[in-house]
């Protein structure tokens, strides 16, 4: 995904009041007429010829053309409206067409060139704010644009119930819609917020600085009316900028200290940066602070502590580290430098191919803690394949919150020599009622450009009696996961190239009604776990994690030759940081084992 344009969700968390007074511009009535913005050169983009609902056949002469892949229901609602005042036929489709010389109504953001045209000239003369909207005639096309959903909606509100008439309309329509009151201004060096763009790195973005993100342009929204772009670092540089975190722009300044946070104001340009996820997060909630003000300079710049700001927030609404391993220095506890106070090895294992076993390696040559990363290189001897399980089981669980890994995945191609997976499970597994949950954050099967999110039930000895009268009548096998509905939404697909190129973020966002999965900062599947009753039961219950990769399983069809470049080029599986945020609300529970 490379751009979030007028991002629903970031719209729907700001608006709280919309469409209470405003300025527009009617043609086709004189009594509709009112004072209009300054004329601007945009003005002879607009057409004055009548326009005609039907032709001489009593045939529909427009279609509508929604974008595709958008939000259908203001489309909807015009084709409904028009079949029933005018009792005509029209088409309603989505913009995959050819709609040159074309007599068409183009309702939100579709690829015809008249729709920019329509929103360029609302952004330059009318302001752009959340709720204006602009309806007009330029050549064949009637164009309904609104700079949000709720926008969009009353435009095609104020189309249908004022312009879609059995007479037509006289001399074209040019309308617009601006809200004047209840929005104040602000700017930053003097230059006005609107202009400005936030710029968030295109990969490896924690889920929690996504969330401070989206929660900050929902504020200034709120306040100004603006909703601000978000782009990520693949973007072009544009001359105003919110830059967060380590995005790939001129003047960002890395972060090492992760309690330390950062706002620099320099110009045309603002950094909001952190030495941890959190802290990049606070960089970015406290920018949105000072934007409550009105206006910013670059004397406003401060360096700071997260633990120390946090402090001062309401952490039931605010996500926060409860666990964590960020593999900074290797531990004493274990000739790996893995942590014992926090991780157990598994020792389990496989047969593999090639007349060889696939075992779990606790061997340092193989798995060890350096240069602030927990390092696996998959490899093999005469006898055996190694892979690695490390769990927190014993050690905590935990339930609701977030977990996320940033890490480079390996790669074996189109073999399944290197089955690497961040998931978790729980420790009551004697429950006799609900399934043990199994939830794959991310599990990648050998190639590395793309991985699949999974959840699992797994029926256990002490639930048979319930299973045996309960379940199975209804169909309910003893193991069941999403694996048949969802087969392909569950799957994420690298953007460019592999997830082996660089650090990724892998994130479960975990609450009583929605699972989500991210992939850097970006939900690309969501389940309600309510929606079932096995889900609800399975899905509910404490979680430990699992950190691991089997090479060269048996269960895995391919193998690699023994003379791959794979075994030398890509064999590293390097993880950054496992983390585990939730807030303070008495609905999270985090707790230590031992």
């Amino acid at each position: 995904m490379n751009v979030f344009k007028h991002t629903v969700r970031l719209v729907c968390l700001a608006l709280i009041f919309i469409l209470t007074a405003g300025v527009f511009v009617g043609c086709g009535d004189s009594s509709d007429k009112n004072t209009s913005s300054d004329a601007s050169a945009a003005d002879d983009i607009f057409s004055s010829a009548d326009v005609k609902w039907t032709d001489a056949n009593g045939e529909a002469v427009y279609r509508i053309v929604r974008p595709d892949g958008g939000d259908s229901a203001a489309a909807g609602q015009i084709f409904k409206q028009i079949k029933s005042t005018l009792g005509v036929n029209i088409k309603n489709m989505t913009d995959t067409e050819d709609g040159t010389d074309v007599y068409e109504i183009l309702v939100g953001e579709t690829n015809r060139p008249e729709t920019k045209q329509a929103r360029d000239y609302l952004l330059t003369n009318v302001g752009g704010r959340v709720d204006d909207y602009i309806i007009c005639t330029i050549g064949k096309k009637i164009v309904i644009y609104g700079m949000s959903r709720d926008a969009l909606t009353a435009a095609a509100e104020y189309f249908t119930a004022n312009f879609v008439k059995p007479e037509g309309v006289k001399g074209g329509i040019k309308y617009f819609y601006a809200k004047k009151d209840g929005y104040t201004d602000a700017a930053i060096n003097g230059v006005p917020i609107n202009k400005f763009v936030f710029v968030r790195q295109r990969y490896n973005t924690s889920y929690v600085t996504q969330v401070q993100i989206e929660e900050a342009i929902a504020l200034i929204t709120e306040k100004t009316g603006f909703a601000l772009e978000l782009v990520e670092d693949n973007a072009e540089a544009a001359q105003y900028e919110i830059i967060v975190g380590d995005a790939k722009r001129d003047g960002v300044e890395k972060i090492t200290d992760k309690d330390q946070y950062s706002v620099k104001i320099s110009g045309n340009k603002v950094y909001l940066n952190g030495g941890s996820p959190s802290a990049k997060g606070m960089a970015v909630s406290e920018f949105a602070k000072m934007l409550q003000s009105g206006a910013v300079t670059d004397q406003n710049s401060v360096t700071g502590s997260y633990a120390e700001t946090v402090a001062t927030y309401d952490d039931s609404k605010l996500y926060k580290t409860v666990w964590s391993d960020d593999f900074d220095a290797p531990s004493d506890t274990h000739p790996t430098g893995v942590d014992l106070n926090k991780w157990v090895f598994m020792n389990d294992g496989s047969t593999g191919h090639n007349g060889r076993k696939s075992s779990r390696s606790q061997d340092p040559a193989h798995l060890f803690v350096k240069n602030g990363m927990l390092n696996f290189y998959a490899t093999y001897d005469e006898e055996r394949y190694y892979g690695f399980k490390i769990v927190t089981k014993y050690k905590m669980e935990f339930q609701y919150g977030v977990l996320e890994m940033s890490a480079i995945l390996p790669d074996s191609g189109s073999t399944g020599s290197f089955w690497i997976a961040l998931w978790a499970a729980t420790i009551h597994e004697n429950n006799p009622t609900a399934f043990n949950p199994e939830i794959n954050v991310v599990e990648m099967f050998g190639n590395s450009a793309s991985f699949a999110s999974n959840m699992h039930g797994w029926a256990n000895k002490f639930q048979m009696d319930y299973y045996n009268s309960y379940w199975a009548p209804q169909g309910v096998k003893d193991h069941w996961s999403l694996d048949g509905t969802y087969s392909n939404d569950k799957k994420y697909y690298c953007p460019e190239g592999k997830f082996n190129d660089g650090l990724h973020t892998f994130s479960y966002v975990w609450t009583k009604d929605l699972c989500s999965f991210a992939c850097d900062g970006n939900v690309f599947f969501s389940l309600d776990p309510n929606e079932k009753q096995q889900w609800n039961e399975t899905f509910a219950q404490p979680l430990y994690i699992i950190l691991s990769q089997a090479t060269s399983f048996k269960a895995r069809d391919k193998c690699l030759a023994d003379d791959a470049p794979e075994w030398t080029a890509s064999n590293n599986f390097q993880i950054d940081y496992v983390h585990v945020y939730q807030k303070n609300d008495g609905v999270h529970m985090f707790r230590y084992l031992e």
